[in-house]
């Protein structure tokens, strides 16, 4: 049963007027659904037309003095235009799960970090639900909680696993997790935050807004919040690292383990000490991050597509240091970060490299100069079959693209089935 005060919060901070929705994507059209449920009218803003369906216009300064709150998408940088115009006409503007924490009843355990926040979040999942406890995995994971919140008559007795990015948490204002597992941090998102100090510190918004003590932190994490000079609290918690083989499947590579350590940890601090190794039985990683390859004309092929920074493609490629004749796929939109270091990995570890991309060009200079034949492509289908030519009979390909996918595909998933098709159309040549 609803209860009668869920929405009382939305309504207070709406004061009686429509609210503004900017973005018409899926963070936009979760929070028209909670602001629905909630009796709030409202109207979008976005700045392309959006779905046919999800009418949509732009905002200016005449638009901002109609509403008193105003629920912006990741999309949307805090120095926007239009949260600027906003707020100096007196307008709350808040980020998406900022609305959904403020109807929310249950638990929130967020999950954060550069790298392993879906695989993270989505093993816990599992875990809370098969402990007994109705869980789920919102957020960046796929589903906004916002869409949970409108559909769920009571969430009090209900744990939300929410997968937070730095652009979500960069101007937290009322979502207050009950827990946080903070993954790892590296080099990301340069193109949206001025450097890496404002990029932890946006993560760092986290451990500031938590209710409670269970903080869970990857020992570089720690570094970095020392290095900023940013106090981290004395119960943060750093999981001890275990050893790949110690893990069960499909733990077994050195970044899924230390997933599986944290996990166990935040797990047992609930009570419940087997239920890592029970959910561990039948989980399965999220589509496109590294696992078992597919076996095409001879060529083992890999599909880490989901490693959106120049660090997971770094773990990807030392996962594989060992495989003979490895080739590297990567490239993409540029993030504005140091890419040295993967060049200097891909020319420790691979042949060759076939590059895709925006960083197609750049990456090739620098791979070349290392004496690493490089190729630049123009397709990911170009991408595949040189790949494989240069792998060769017994060889590996390891898609792991180490930047963005904007560009050439509409996220990584897209990216990841087109490469899957292409290793399937080589799979099936005669």
């Amino acid at each position: 049963m609803e209860s009668a005060g869920k929405f009382e919060k939305i309504r207070a901070l709406a004061g009686g007027a429509a609210a503004a929705i900017f973005g018409a994507g899926a963070s936009g059209r979760a929070a028209a659904e909670l602001l629905k449920r909630a009796g709030v009218g409202f109207s979008v803003y976005a700045q392309d037309a959006g779905a046919p369906d999800f009418a949509a216009k732009p905002f200016g300064a005449g638009a901002a003095k109609a509403h008193r709150l105003v629920v912006y998408s990741p999309a949307f940088r805090p120095d926007h235009e239009w949260i600027r115009l906003a707020e100096e006409s007196g307008a709350a503007a808040i980020c998406e799960p900022d609305l959904s924490a403020l109807a929310w009843e249950g638990k929130i355990y967020a999950v954060t970090g550069t790298n392993g926040k879906t695989t993270l979040a989505s093993f816990l999942e599992r875990a809370l639900t098969l402990a007994g406890i109705r869980a789920v995995a919102a957020g960046n994971i796929g589903r906004p909680l916002s869409a949970f919140c409108a559909e769920m008559e009571d969430s009090s007795n209900a744990a939300a696993v929410c997968e937070l990015s730095s652009f979500q948490t960069s101007r937290l204002k009322f979502l207050r997790p009950d827990a946080l597992l903070w993954t790892n941090f590296a080099p990301d998102h340069l193109d949206w935050h001025k450097d890496m100090r404002e990029y932890f510190c946006a993560k760092f918004n986290l451990v500031k807004a938590l209710r409670g003590e269970l903080l869970f932190v990857s020992k570089d994490v720690a570094e970095a919040a020392e290095e900023y000079g940013m106090e981290m609290p004395a119960f943060a918690k750093i999981p001890a690292d275990m050893a790949p083989s110690a893990c069960p499947k499909p733990f077994g590579t050195s970044v899924q383990s230390r997933n599986f350590a944290m996990a166990s940890e935040f797990l047992k601090s609930l009570g419940l000490q087997s239920a890592a190794a029970e959910a561990a039985r039948g989980f399965a990683l999220p589509k496109y991050r590294f696992g078992e390859p597919v076996e095409a004309r001879g060529v083992k092929f890999y599909n880490d597509s989901k490693a959106t920074n120049a660090h997971a493609a770094i773990a990807a490629l030392r996962e594989l240091s060992g495989a003979e004749s490895l080739v590297w796929i990567g490239g993409g939109k540029d993030k504005n970060c140091d890419i040295s270091e993967l060049a200097a990995e891909i020319a420790k570890t691979a042949k060759g490299a076939a590059l895709i991309g925006q960083t197609a060009g750049k990456l090739a200079k620098m791979l070349r100069s290392s004496g690493v034949d490089a190729r630049v492509c123009g397709s990911m289908k170009e991408a595949v079959e040189i790949a494989a030519k240069m792998a060769g009979d017994g060889g590996s390909v390891l898609f792991s693209p180490g930047f963005s996918s904007f560009g050439m595909f509409s996220g990584y998933a897209d990216r990841g089935k087109s490469f899957q098709n292409e290793v399937l159309c080589l799979k099936n040549l005669k």
